[in-house]
């Protein structure tokens, strides 16, 4: 914790700070008793520690004592609490708290209803809340710890107290900075030279800070500035103005989404984030003074034009898949299906009407054809004349070649031995 409160004859005093430790204030050099900020159980100071670790001044609990059950800085009742409204996301494995990785940030869905502010009435409900709109339960329960370890000021022992789980098969927990990098520029840099050096994250990672100023691009949308750490820029771009409208300069961020590095022609290397989702930027207000926390909010979501246009976008920009080779050779063109298949070349057609063509489909097949006007006995057939032989047909003849049809003979001709108008003269 970075406050506390003085505790003398049982009454609670003024407020003391932890960046006083280190002048060695009248209170330390009196070893005057002092309490939680928000409870009546007992801390004591501590100062940073030489040639160690970088750690800032604190005030921890005393020995075997614990918060009481209604401090906001308990840490075991705000586990309990985050793990009841996570729908699943956080569970508690002994005295810690495990958050559920994804593997894609789109596998975060939106809850149908979730309110985790019983209990509104006391502290826990007030400084510790549900964020508005409702968010993912792995976005929520995240902001709820950030929030909680602000409190603590970070304190090394309280952070211990939440891991995460990556996705895969090593389900293994790790610390809570290999998912959230901040609050120090150490710890963003340190992502930084993890996405320049590889390999990236599986899983989607946060960043949390203060936002520090808002600009304007070329394309005269805002662009939030969280820090500027040794050697690069922390930056937020969104192509939805509205998602970055509600921040102003001095809230507190919890940012999650995927992280890259870009270098621009001029000016430093840019770590940064581009906004999709409302989810994806969860911002609050804290004094550092007091120790309130202002209720978490985040931006609108999007409208229905807005993801339209961002889905005509994506596809506008997606490239398209080149034509393979077979397309145009896997299936021949209509008009070389409908042409007429070519006659033999060695066919030749008969010169007698025995050769003729297979008759109609409604006549049988077992008996060969009949004439269709037969020849009288007394006048002997006339034979069919002679037809000459045809060249041989070309290979892809330009219209189909139909075989001639066999001729029959004429009736003959009868003499009349009467006429109609009288005998005839």
């Amino acid at each position: 914790m970075d406050k506390a409160r003085l505790f003398q004859d049982e009454i609670v005093g003024a407020r003391v700070y932890a960046h006083e430790i280190a002048d060695e204030p009248w209170w330390r050099r009196e070893k005057v008793p002092l309490v939680c900020l928000l409870c009546t159980t007992p801390v004591v100071s501590q100062r940073a520690p030489v040639g160690r670790a970088r750690r800032n001044a604190l005030f921890r609990l005393a020995a075997g004592r614990t918060h009481e059950d209604v401090c906001p800085l308990n840490p075991t009742e705000v586990q309990q609490k985050i793990a009841r409204g996570s729908q699943g996301v956080a569970v508690i494995s002994g005295d810690e708290l495990h958050l559920l990785l994804p593997g894609d940030l789109t596998e975060i869905d939106i809850p149908t209803g979730v309110d985790d502010s019983a209990g509104a009435g006391g502290h826990v409900g007030v400084d510790i809340a549900t964020v508005r709109p409702l968010l993912p339960p792995l976005i929520n329960s995240a902001v709820v710890i950030a929030r909680f370890l602000q409190k603590h000021d970070f304190d090394p022992a309280v952070v211990a107290r939440f891991k995460v789980r990556r996705p895969g098969k090593n389900t293994a927990a790790v610390a809570w900075s290999e998912f959230c990098h901040g609050p120090s520029p150490e710890d963003q840099a340190r992502l930084y030279t993890r996405l320049t050096t590889g390999p990236n994250p599986a899983h989607p990672v946060a960043l949390y800070g203060r936002l520090t100023s808002i600009s304007n691009d070329s394309r005269h949308t805002p662009v939030l500035r969280l820090a500027d750490a040794n050697g690069f820029t922390v930056r937020i771009r969104s192509d939805h103005p509205s998602l970055l409208a509600p921040l102003t300069v001095g809230d507190y961020v919890l940012a999650v989404g995927p992280w890259k590095v870009w270098t621009p022609n001029r000016g430093r290397p840019e770590l940064q984030m581009f906004a999709e989702e409302h989810w994806q930027l969860t911002h609050w207000t804290y004094d550092d003074t007091t120790g309130h926390s202002g209720p978490p909010a985040c931006p609108p979501p999007l409208s229905l034009a807005q993801r339209t246009l961002r889905q005509v976008r994506t596809a506008a920009a997606a490239p398209k898949p080149a034509p393979g080779p077979t397309n145009t050779t896997a299936s021949p063109p209509s008009s070389t299906s409908a042409a007429p298949r070519p006659l033999p070349t060695t066919f030749h057609p008969a010169p007698v009407p025995a050769a003729a063509p297979t008759p109609p489909p409604l006549l049988p097949t077992a008996t060969p054809p009949t004439p269709v006007t037969p020849t009288p006995p007394s006048a002997p057939p006339m034979p069919a004349p002679a037809m000459p032989e045809l060249p041989p047909a070309p290979a892809v003849p330009p219209q189909p070649t139909v075989p001639p049809q066999p001729t029959s003979p004429p009736p003959p001709r009868t003499r009349r031995s009467w006429w109609p108008f009288g005998r005839r003269r």
